[in-house]
């Protein structure tokens, strides 16, 4: 049976959704159509791309913290000015340049029309507030007041838009439009899958979903999990367009920790395969 997967932002936690994505490959479940937001949109690019999930697991066992690009001169010149103005051009403390050319690399400059298969990636207007999405095709979407669907862009660019959690990177524009995390609108991009035809969704979220966290005591982890809470309460209406959400509870791994990649690649793993029968069920296997 076919089906399409969305995948959910989440930062260095969106290792998770390659552990799950491995699990339903050794089950011969395959998408055939598949979105993302944020973190969920590099693995949904990747995916497109042809890399396998064996191939995606190296590249993510591979990064570390250097990957995060911090923006010292930008920080400093933002403070001094707000000191002396009282006002501030600085929009974030990230980069995100390195990431960008990272998946520009790995995606060999492919347009979003080169996908392999249906292709969907989520960001936002910061300015208008509408969600941006971009897709392969968009021959059969129709813009409306409060989406606007793009497929003439490169992969590379859909994806350092959608990761452009607001305060934490740096937004970044596009025809004209400032774009930021796409999870401030959809984080589960599950409604978009059946649009582009697939008949059964599955989503993997790997945000906040109720608990507590003690360790929000930064300005990077207080920007994330603010978009996450903020997610939280919107997935759990955006959500009904999909069959089934799987949701691996790594709400306990903050956004930088690199080093934690390999346990979240295992726990994605095995949220699916202790899921795996509700899973088969839900898509009609």
């Amino acid at each position: 049976m076919k089906f399409g997967l969305a995948l959910s932002g989440g930062a260095t936690r969106g290792a998770a959704h390659i552990g799950a994505m491995k699990a339903m490959a050794e089950a011969g479940m395959y998408p055939s159509w598949i979105s993302g937001t944020s973190a969920g949109s590099m693995v949904a690019a990747l995916y497109a791309c042809g890399y396998s999930v064996e191939e995606m697991e190296q590249i993510a066992l591979s990064l570390d913290k250097s990957i995060y690009d911090t923006d010292y001169p930008g920080i400093i010149g933002g403070i001094l000015q707000w000191i002396l103005t009282g006002d501030t051009k600085w929009d974030g403390l990230i980069k995100g340049k390195k990431l960008e050319m990272l998946m520009k690399k790995l995606t060999d400059g492919k347009l979003l029309k080169e996908s392999r298969l249906p292709l969907a990636i989520t960001a936002v207007d910061i300015n208008t507030g509408k969600t941006i999405m971009f897709v392969n095709n968009k021959r059969k979407l129709a813009d409306g007041k409060d989406i606007i669907y793009i497929d003439d862009v490169p992969m590379y660019q859909a994806v350092r838009a959608s990761i452009a959690i607001p305060v934490v990177f740096k937004p970044v524009i596009i025809q004209g439009m400032r774009l930021v995390d796409g999870g401030v609108t959809d984080s589960v991009p599950s409604k978009v899958l059946r649009k582009l035809g697939a008949a059964k969704v599955i989503g993997i979220n790997l945000g906040y979903s109720g608990q507590r966290r003690d360790e929000i005591d930064n300005i990077l982890e207080i920007g994330s999990q603010s978009i996450d809470i903020m997610s939280y309460r919107m997935t759990k209406l955006k959500t009904s367009k999909a069959d089934l959400i799987i949701n691996p509870q790594i709400y306990d791994v903050g956004m930088l920790e690199t080093n934690r990649i390999p346990e979240l690649i295992e726990r994605g793993y095995q949220a699916v395969k202790d899921n795996l029968y509700t899973i088969k069920k839900a898509i009609n296997i």
